[in-house]
């Protein structure tokens, strides 16, 4: 099934990404090593495509986080989630746990987890509260966190894709799932990540302090 993936994409789909990408700044950022987290906004479902074009020498290691949980998102990225072997949240059931340790065992494997933060497409001037599910992994995992900020050239259908340099977050000493201060730390971590998602991207971010 990924085998098929990576040709589908190497064929037909990058090749598409690169000619609408205008530049990719950042790319010495990409760790050539080990297991990481992507981070990224979401301006639509082509995003996948943009990503995969950035890290397509590491095509085949890519777990793409995504909800299939309407008939339109099975639509627009039926393809890429069929081929790709994606982490799938169904965001009306309410699987966090499930899927959380998924995403840690993918990136125990050595796989590249990617994510879109806000958790939903966003065509607007500035970014969505970003989700804690980001911030969460990131401190369980204890891997690190390339942020990619993806923005539109105006007046053109091409993009600018941003890279930043890896983050890296570890859990306190004395928080634990248990403890009533558990949520501020992922809210904190998450606010980082997305501050950084703003600066990359260009959009701002009104949230945290």
């Amino acid at each position: 099934m990924k085998t098929l993936f990576v040709w589908f994409c190497r064929l037909l789909t990058l090749p598409a990404a690169n000619l609408f990408t205008d530049r990719i700044e950042g790319r010495e950022n990409i760790p050539q090593q080990g297991s990481f987290i992507v981070a990224s906004n979401h301006i639509d479902s082509l995003d996948y495509w943009f990503i995969g074009n950035v890290l397509k020498e590491k095509l085949r290691s890519l777990r793409f986080v995504g909800a299939l949980d309407t008939i339109m998102t099975a639509v627009q990225s039926g393809l890429l989630y069929y081929f790709s072997e994606p982490i799938i949240i169904n965001r009306k059931a309410g699987d966090r746990k499930t899927i959380m340790e998924k995403m840690i065992s993918c990136l125990e494997k050595g796989e590249i987890v990617v994510l879109f933060p806000e958790g939903d497409t966003n065509r607007k001037r500035g970014l969505l509260r970003g989700k804690t599910g980001v911030a969460e992994l990131a401190l369980r995992s204890g891997c690190p966190v390339l942020t990619i900020g993806l923005s539109r050239v105006p007046y053109s259908a091409k993009r600018i894709v941003s890279i930043g340099k890896p983050l890296r977050f570890s859990e306190e000493e004395g928080i634990s799932e248990d403890n009533g201060r558990y949520y501020k730390l992922l809210r904190k971590t998450t606010d980082i990540i997305m501050r950084e998602i703003s600066i990359l991207s260009k959009k701002p971010y009104i949230y945290g302090d």
